[in-house]
């Protein structure tokens, strides 16, 4: 199973990463994550990274240009986007689109709809859990079958879409649902579940997150 670690914002911590090799690793620019860098700190960090097609831009920006302007000044193609409508994203050429769509216990009509339109104009779609109409940075995972019938949906409207689960994974969640998770997704994305603060990942950790998806 195929892993992105995000919110890195420590040097040390990419050298970690890279001797166990995940296909994504995350840089947060959103002001409000405790694991915010900006676009400088991006810059430094990628450029101690032995491949930096692996780098992801997470933002959450008001418009296309801004967007197009971010994904620049950092020089990464893969773009995690927690902002922009469907109609706004079929706008960006170059650039690697990741969708983050939060997900809460259910998917009602409006939320399948919303899979639906962004699966039509997206590279990748992301699944975060949702609280209170907040996504990401929630620690909370989203039900496996809630997660199943999101996928179901992104893929019966594009079947190329590549997909990412997300929210409160870690380890034990990969050990008890892994192959179901992976008979569904292409990805898995895990912070706090490697952390020992926001912010500061724990080697031991990743160690046995990664080794958990590669037995499964």
């Amino acid at each position: 199973m195929k892993v992105k670690i995000c919110g890195i914002t420590r040097k040390e911590d990419l050298k970690t990463l890279e001797e166990f090799d995940p296909a994504f690793i995350g840089f947060i620019n959103i002001k409000r994550s405790l694991r915010y860098v900006n676009t400088d700190e991006i810059n430094e960090l990628k450029h101690s990274m032995i491949n930096t097609d692996k780098s992801m831009l997470v933002i959450r920006s008001g418009n296309v240009e801004e967007v197009i302007k971010k994904a620049k000044q950092c020089d990464i193609k893969n773009v995690q986007l927690h902002s922009l409508s469907p109609e706004e994203i079929s706008k960006i050429n170059g650039i690697n689109i990741i969708r983050a769509i939060g997900i809460s216990e259910n998917i009602d009509e409006v939320k399948s709809e919303e899979i639906k339109q962004f699966s039509r104009v997206c590279n990748y779609l992301l699944f975060d859990s949702m609280i209170s109409g907040k996504s990401g940075g929630t620690g909370k995972q989203i039900p496996i079958q809630t997660a199943i019938k999101a996928a179901e949906i992104a893929r019966k409207s594009n079947p190329n879409i590549k997909l990412f689960l997300a929210g409160g994974m870690d380890k034990k969640r990969i050990k008890n649902e892994g192959r179901i998770i992976k008979s569904y997704f292409d990805y898995v994305d895990v912070n706090s579940g490697v952390e020992n603060r926001p912010g500061y990942k724990n080697r031991d950790k990743i160690e046995e997150f990664m080794e958990s998806c590669k037995v499964i």
